[in-house]
């Protein structure tokens, strides 16, 4: 995990802001992660990291809002209405695959119940662009595609799960911005 501190750091330091604690370690749980977390979810990896570091819930909610609003991290709301948050710098996690601010969609496991981000394309904004009412002007994408992650399908399936972990995501968001 220290890369990803050292990564984290740095990217705190560069919005310009207080470098803390808590943001670089908050920050470096979410570059680490593959998936999107929930805040339960970041304060349990922060407990079993190698800090052991203990948060209290206001102080990790502010974190991770900051996170937010200074643009290292985004949120989406899933289909449970819970927030979940991710972050990826330049060399983004296999699952993850954009750069903040990029149009994406989420991609949610209905047995795993994990989110993870799809990869980032113009053709997605583009083809959502396309289908709203004449006089609509969208500002942003948010599109989740619900299905069953690369690892629950080869575990279901039999199948390798290399094979099904490189496919699954992006099949499905070529297929949702090609119409099909």
């Amino acid at each position: 995990m220290a890369s990803n501190l050292d990564q984290a750091r740095e990217q705190v330091r560069a919005t310009g802001a207080r470098v803390t604690g808590a943001r670089v370690k908050v920050l470096a749980v979410l570059l680490q992660a593959d998936e999107a977390l929930t805040h339960t979810e970041v304060q349990r990896r922060l407990e079993q990291g190698d800090a052991h570091e203990l948060l209290d819930r206001v102080t990790l909610y502010r974190v991770l809002e900051w996170l937010v609003e200074a643009g290292l991290s985004h949120r989406v709301s899933g289909p449970d209405r819970v927030w979940r948050f991710s972050a990826h710098g330049d060399d983004a996690p296999a699952g993850g695959g954009h750069a903040h601010g990029a149009q994406h969609g989420h991609f949610k496991c209905r047995r795993c119940e994990r989110m993870f981000c799809m990869k980032s394309s113009s053709r997605l904004a583009r083809t959502v662009r396309g289908m709203l009412p004449d006089g609509f002007d969208g500002d942003a994408v948010e599109l989740t595609v619900v299905g069953r992650c690369a690892e629950c399908a080869a575990a279901e399936a039999g199948a390798p799960h290399d094979e099904a972990l490189r496919a699954a995501p992006e099949a499905a968001a070529l297929a949702v911005a090609d119409g099909r």
